[in-house]
């Protein structure tokens, strides 16, 4: 089993979540503009600003609005800092995702500007989801248990999928492969991005709970048909893709 012994996750785990979860909203902001710098929007400031809102709107609205359905049947009877009190990442990319389209189209603008986004949101990835695997319990991210050799400990001592360390990994895979292809069209290497972190969402998930966990969580995840609702909105995201790479292609 790996051991962590010298963290104390009760203590400790919301402060290295903050820290780590800013730290990835700070890298990745300076990354995206850096990006951006060398391929700038060819429009208006105000247009450009509009632009931003609709994202960052877009995204708060999806990591939220995931988050409570996630849970529906708990968090439905609990004050509303409940339901403000999370957020879903697969929610977010895709609700921003979906308020920068609102927002060329309020603006006039059809050239992509996804791009941009990927090695920043790798790099908000990666480091948010260190600060994830070391948060122990306390964020509701931690695996089901299994009887592998490499299960880690969260503090509970409970041999469990070190789901958030996985994520990391595959994360970095995903942009290692996507870097390193020639892309056609602007936009594309977005769109593949996304497609396969909606497919790693679906998968990764069967390594959580509710799944394989004969403990009931302190926050209970729901199943509709089987699946979360993070599975289902990533397998709904994943069709969106797929179907804006093929719609490029044309």
């Amino acid at each position: 089993m790996i051991h962590v012994p010298r963290v104390n996750y009760s203590q400790s785990a919301p402060t290295i979540h903050a820290l780590l979860e800013w730290l990835a909203y700070f890298a990745g902001a300076r990354v995206y503009f850096h990006q951006r710098r060398k391929n700038p929007i060819d429009t208006a400031r105000i247009d450009q600003l509009l632009l931003l809102a609709c994202t960052l709107f877009g995204a708060a609205v999806g990591a939220l609005g995931l988050h409570i359905a996630e849970s529906w049947s708990w968090i439905s009877k609990q004050p509303i800092s409940h339901w403000v009190s999370g957020k879903s990442v697969l929610g977010g990319l895709l609700g921003g995702t979906a308020g920068t389209e609102m927002g060329k189209q309020m603006i006039g603008w059809s050239r992509s500007t996804g791009d941009a986004w990927v090695p920043a949101l790798v790099v908000g990835l990666v480091i948010g989801r260190i600060g994830c695997q070391l948060s122990g319990t306390w964020d509701m991210t931690y695996g089901s248990p299994t009887g592998t050799s490499w299960g880690w400990n969260y503090g509970d001592g409970v041999p469990r999928y070190p789901t958030a360390l996985m994520e990391l990994i595959a994360v970095i895979a995903i942009w290692t492969f996507l870097r390193c292809r020639q892309w056609s069209s602007p936009g594309q290497m977005f769109n593949a991005f996304m497609l396969a972190y909606c497919l790693l969402r679906v998968l990764i998930e069967f390594l959580k709970p509710p799944f394989g966990d004969a403990a009931p969580a302190a926050v209970p995840v729901n199943r509709f048909e089987g699946l979360t609702a993070i599975q289902w909105v990533g397998l709904v995201g994943a069709a969106w893709m797929g179907l804006r790479m093929a719609e490029v292609r044309r």
